[in-house]
């Protein structure tokens, strides 16, 4: 049986709160922008960091401040780029490494926390979902979205991405 549209749309709203709510909370504890240059420099580089700009969808300046931030604590290394003296290549460093890897198990006492109630089966069975959920919107979502505003003409005013 295949969704209604009152399903999609609580769907829809639902996931909006919840990632209204991470949003709120997180922003309020550390920059995810700083957060996740280091988690690409650390997991990925080294990297451009314009390629971390696209990575992340931040802003180019946005990131550049971030990664100057990140290298004057000693948790990123910056290197001109070989292929293009006028780029920089980001690399965590490994008290960079070690800063991740206690910031990642601090989340995941956060969300146990969380979910303490909870059995694991709902646990595994709303991890899988929102894998399913995050996959298709990756194949889908900013097609539909484009799609959906080249139909209306973009009546918000709200730039494509």
């Amino acid at each position: 049986m295949e969704a209604n549209k009152e399903q999609v749309s609580e769907l829809a709203r639902t996931t909006s709160r919840f990632a209204e709510a991470m949003r709120q909370g997180t922003s309020r504890a550390y920059d995810p922008v700083r957060v996740g240059v280091l988690q690409s420099a650390a997991e990925d580089g080294p990297l451009r960091a314009g390629e971390v700009a696209e990575r992340l969808d931040a802003l180019p300046s946005s990131v550049t401040r971030h990664v100057k931030a990140l290298a004057d604590a000693g948790l990123v290394t910056t290197t001109p780029d070989p292929a293009d003296r006028r780029a920089v290549l980001v690399d965590a460093t490994e008290a960079g490494r070690i800063e991740l890897r206690q910031f990642l198990q601090i989340g995941d006492q956060v969300f146990g926390a969380v979910v303490a109630d909870w059995n694991a089966e709902d646990v595994v069975a709303l991890t899988g979902l929102l894998d399913r959920l995050i996959e298709s919107w990756a194949r889908l979502g900013t097609e539909q979205q484009n799609r959906a505003n080249t139909r209306r003409g973009n009546p918000f005013g709200w730039s494509r991405g």
